[in-house]
């Protein structure tokens, strides 16, 4: 019993500094309340920057792709593979990948490289992707898989396809240029 009692105690002094130490003093010594201000945030401001902004179902399982014929060719110190890839799906694909994989005489992978598209991939949309390797004296043969977040995708070989369509961001920097061309300097 007499151990309880000191613990109550000493509970009781405990909780007794904890409230003096955590602003138990006068109210005179303090100046004013503080006060600080909450940052305002015009969401409708942030919305109209955000210029048109729309949701895109995705389709979920395989997805279908047509391509060209990847061109390959070497720049200085890299093998440069280029792609112009069509969706053919029913729906847009979500996460849209390329893999490059190199492989040598024995079929040990050399190197690779490997592209993922950031923006739903729309259907009926063209893109041209560019993968980069380094030149390695191994490198004898490559192999292309293609995937998107949701499933894997088969891919058709075509023969010909329209020029892939310029983003948006591209026009107005194009447009911005063609500005200051015409406006003569003064």
């Amino acid at each position: 019993m007499r151990r309880l009692n000191l613990a109550a105690l000493l509970g009781a002094l405990v909780v007794g500094l904890v409230a003096v130490g955590c602003g138990g003093g006068d109210a005179a010594e303090t100046e004013g309340p503080v006060e600080t201000a909450a940052p305002t945030v015009q969401i409708r401001s942030l919305l109209a920057s955000a210029g048109e902004s729309r949701l895109v179902a995705t389709i979920r399982g395989p997805g279908q792709i047509g391509y060209l014929a990847p061109v390959t060719r070497r720049e200085r110190n890299e093998i440069v593979t280029t792609f112009r890839i069509k969706n053919i799906s029913d729906g847009a694909l979500a996460g849209f990948k390329v893999d490059e994989f190199w492989y040598d005489n024995d079929g040990d992978t050399v190197t690779g490289d490997s592209y993922r598209m950031q923006r739903p991939f729309l259907v009926d949309q063209i893109i041209e992707v560019t993968l980069r390797v380094p030149n390695d004296s191994r490198m004898e043969r490559s192999n292309y898989e293609f995937s998107h977040q949701n499933g894997v995708v088969e891919a058709n070989l075509f023969e010909e396809m329209e020029e892939p369509m310029p983003l948006e961001e591209e026009d107005s920097e194009e447009t911005d240029e063609s500005d200051d061309a015409e406006t003569p300097a003064r």
